[in-house]
């Protein structure tokens, strides 16, 4: 009778550890906030200096609209602690620092897993930090992507506003948001916008470059257009490799870049 209530009071012991989740298990790590902000950093919202090109000319942008959204983040192989569906656009280049997408309560823990989506804008899009004016031009022409700026080389200035509409899907990321309990933690979005101006396509080590996309300005009126663009042969350049990519005029090579905007934590990495 004895070992009966002993084994009975056992097998209530480890009950009450399942339920509560209590006797040493990792679960009573406690919780904080898991924060998802976006962010350009100083070469959307300043500039690019003549100094990171290769051919002397320098980069500022007047607008740098993404339609952001669809955002998870998790631990690896678990469940999403932050999920967001909510496709934004925001203004990048009249930023001043991140902009805060959202907050959750979530546990601590290690979050590594995050993924998101630069996709054409919809009715469905609201603002994050754009104007009303911004969120219409983006949903009129369903744009993913929107820049307007100038490049400049001594006393050579060009311009141009350049929409497009590809969808890229960022996931995973490899985030490195380590978040402890009672503590804040922030995911960031990070985006390239050096990236329109690489050389290459696929080498690990692009150079940026403006001469050739400035060269495509065939009437000399100071913009370089969509058309212009299209019409710039590449497949004779030393530069801009595209590798098995059907690629040969200079639109569709700096269309493909908006495909590698999106990065995560800064220099961290996305699969797409």
């Amino acid at each position: 009778m004895m070992r009966r209530m002993k084994n009975l009071g056992v097998a209530m012991m480890m009950a009450s550890c399942l339920v509560s989740t209590a006797c040493g298990d990792d679960s009573e790590a406690g919780e904080g906030a898991l924060g998802v902000e976006i962010w350009g950093e100083e070469f959307i919202e300043t500039g690019i200096p003549a100094s990171e090109f290769a051919d002397g000319w320098g980069v500022t942008f007047d607008k740098f609209l993404v339609n952001v959204g669809e955002i998870s983040v998790a631990e690896d192989g678990a469940a999403p602690a932050f999920e967001d569906a909510a496709m934004r656009v925001f203004d990048l280049a009249a930023a001043s620092g991140p902009v805060a997408i959202g907050s959750e309560t979530a546990p601590a823990g290690t979050y590594d897993h995050t993924a998101y989506v630069i996709a054409p804008t919809s009715t469905t899009s609201v603002v994050g930090n754009a104007s009303g004016e911004d969120l219409q031009l983006m949903q009129g022409s369903e744009y993913s992507v929107y820049v307007e700026g100038a490049a400049t080389n001594g006393t050579e200035t060009v311009t141009f506003a350049w929409g497009f509409a590809k969808r890229t899907d960022y996931g995973p990321c490899h985030s490195t948001g380590v978040l402890e309990a009672d503590g804040s933690v922030k995911v960031q979005l990070t985006i390239h916008g050096d990236h329109l101006f690489y050389d290459d396509a696929v080498s690990e080590t692009p150079v940026l470059r403006f001469a050739d996309i400035a060269a495509a300005d065939t009437d000399s009126d100071g913009a370089v257009t969509q058309s212009e663009l299209e019409a710039y042969d590449i497949t004779a350049l030393p530069n801009y490799g595209v590798g098995s990519y059907d690629i040969d005029n200079l639109w569709a090579f700096i269309e493909h870049m908006t495909s590698t905007l999106g990065h995560i934590d800064g220099e961290g990495h996305c699969e797409f």
